[in-house]
């Protein structure tokens, strides 16, 4: 939910400002990881949240409410998207610049195996307030966990 043109060049605590506990939760113990990264190791992690539309490029703008209005119990496999993304730091050995990527997956929420789809309903319920309402977690949570109960149960029966 950023353009790079307005996060290129900020220091970390103004970068993630957005997300919700950051300041007082993660910020030092991230300063203290950049500080140390030393050139040569790859270090990487995983991010997702929910979208209402495959596309790769999606800023979550607006209101979640209309943004995912379009969405049900019985077609939130076809409606909702899980978007993952693959994040890595480097620090360059030359310039001891930091590169930062992120590679993104985007698949409709069929394409989970039943497993995943339950991990998946269980956090969207349990985000930390301000963090789910910036991922507009409120207006799709309920629908999530209603198509993945009913996965559930028909996997069962």
């Amino acid at each position: 939910d950023w353009q790079p043109k307005d996060k290129i060049g900020l220091p970390l605590r103004a970068l993630h400002a957005p997300i919700a506990g950051y300041e007082k939760q993660l910020a030092t113990g991230v300063d203290r990881f950049m500080e140390m990264l030393k050139p040569g190791s790859i270090y990487g992690r995983c991010n997702w949240f929910i979208a209402a539309t495959g596309e790769r490029r999606w800023l979550a703008l607006g209101d979640p409410q209309e943004q995912f209005a379009h969405v049900t119990k019985e077609n939130a496999g076809e409606a909702l998207f899980i978007r993952s993304e693959r994040q890595t730091l480097r620090r360059l050995p030359e310039t001891g610049a930091i590169v930062f990527t992120i590679g993104i997956y985007v698949e409709p929420l069929r394409a989970l195996n039943a497993s995943n789809l339950h991990y998946l309903a269980k956090a969207a319920g349990s985000l930390v307030r301000g963090e789910g309402e910036r991922r507009g977690v409120g207006a799709y949570a309920d629908t999530l966990i209603g198509y993945a109960d009913a996965q559930e149960m028909k996997n069962k029966g």
